[in-house]
């Protein structure tokens, strides 16, 4: 079997499911371009999964940061927009009929138009950007399936135990030594159902194998002696490409037990480049982090959890997790201040002839009228007007009301005192004397 059919059937049958086809063709074009890096640095000499996944993760990161750009865009946007959005919802705040929010939202949409952009602006890069971050740690999880070169490491191995027929065994060995999290996120090597094939349950052990960490390796040669030679080949080979500045990338932090060592700089580094790069947004999108509302609260808590967040996931995964994840945060620091220097030098007033410049490029293209402020006023003038044309017609409607209810009742408390028997009995008499009239 080939190479790619390799690689195909280890990515349908790990740990995280396929999603549909779109999910699959990112994950492949990402794959493409690991796979890329590591046989460079192999070409050179220095074959490293540590050095490719930061390597990797700043090619990634510069191929998103126009979705950064057009995000931080947004943010600077809604901080201008700011005042008037809350003075229009101060204004309709108790206010929950029809014609009342209809008239909120065409404000609001009229606001959006005059400073040239929309409701999803500020979404849409992050949708954007949401699948490929998935991708990206679905690579960094799973080398060996986008990596030919990684995957015939452990294939030899694979090999030398039996293939397909070691699953159980493997399953055996993997629980004595705690690895059952692993056997769950891998479906116990296929040995729990008879829905895979041979070739399935070969990729779900080399998955398997490459999450193993050196002493796992010794451990593993004593369990198969027949292929003791090859495993430790295989361990050595493992060993060196997964050695990144004494770290190995295959061994989690928390296997190191809570006595401080070398593997703590990795959850350290993630918990610091977190809370770094949630300092450097909050600065720049300084009138939520003021604010007083729900949305500026829910920022302070993420700028405290995400960065013990980060520690513990990177305490927790494997060290090659972590180092992307440092690498990554690295990465957005960098970004970020870029990015705040450059609004930075942007002044309001030419932030918002530009929004609006280029949203009334893309109107043109449509063939519809530029977005001025005057249209844009008469739009909210109109909007108003309705909302108090409708409100009028409530209240008219609820005074005339009033009137009737006024008028019958005194009609029929006439003659006797209000609220008493009589008045009661007056009443049926009357509404009797009333019917019967209309029934002559």
């Amino acid at each position: 079997m080939d190479s790619f059919s390799l690689i195909l059937l280890t990515k349908n049958t790990s740990a995280l499911p396929i999603i549909g086809p779109i999910w699959n063709l990112i994950v492949s074009v990402l794959g493409l371009i690991m796979n890329t890096i590591y046989r460079s640095l192999e070409y050179v000499g220095i074959g490293n999964i540590g050095l490719a996944i930061i390597i990797f993760t700043i090619v990634m990161r510069i191929i998103l940061f126009p979705t950064s750009f057009r995000q931080q865009k947004s943010s600077r946007m809604m901080q201008l927009m700011q005042p008037e959005m809350k003075a229009i919802q101060e204004k309709y705040k108790n206010k929950t009929d029809n014609a009342s929010m209809m008239a909120q939202q065409e404000e609001m949409k009229a606001l959006y138009e005059k400073y040239g952009t929309s409701m999803t602006s500020g979404c849409l890069p992050l949708l954007l950007q949401m699948p490929v971050i998935f991708a990206l740690y679905r690579i960094i999880m799973n080398i060996p399936a986008y990596v030919p070169s990684v995957y015939t490491i452990y294939e030899n191995v694979l090999n030398a135990i039996g293939g397909s027929s070691a699953a159980q065994k493997l399953v055996d060995f993997g629980t004595n030594n705690n690895l059952e999290s692993i056997l769950k996120q891998l479906h116990y090597l296929g040995t729990t159902s008879t829905d895979y094939t041979s070739d399935q349950i070969s990729n779900l052990i080399i998955d398997f194998l490459y999450k193993l960490d050196p002493s796992q390796w010794s451990n593993l040669a004593s369990i198969f002696p027949e292929a003791s030679s090859k495993i430790e080949i295989a361990a050595s080979e493992a060993a060196r490409i997964n050695n990144f500045l004494g770290i190995n990338l295959s061994t989690a932090p928390s296997s190191m037990g809570l006595i401080p060592n070398v593997y703590w700089i990795i959850p350290i580094l993630a918990g610091l480049f977190q809370y770094l790069s949630s300092k450097l947004m909050t600065n720049a999108n300084q009138a939520m982090a003021d604010g007083n509302d729900q949305s500026a609260q829910m920022m302070k808590s993420m700028n405290l959890m995400m960065p013990l967040m980060s520690v513990w996931f990177c305490f927790t995964f494997a060290s090659g997790i972590g180092l992307y994840w440092c690498a990554s945060s690295g990465v957005m620091i960098l970004q970020q201040l870029l990015l705040n220097k450059y609004f930075s030098g942007i002044s309001d007033k030419e932030m918002i002839e530009k929004s609006l410049a280029r949203a009334n490029a893309k109107r043109a293209k449509k063939g519809l009228a530029p977005i001025d402020e005057k249209s844009v006023e008469k739009r909210i003038i109109a909007a108003k007007e309705k909302a108090e044309a409708s409100e009028n017609n409530r209240l008219e409607l609820i005074a005339k009301q009033s009137v009737k209810t006024k008028e019958s009742t005194d009609y029929y408390n006439q003659n006797a005192k209000p609220g008493s028997l009589a008045s009661k009995a007056n009443m049926v008499q009357l509404y009797n004397d009333r019917n019967e009239k209309k029934n002559k």
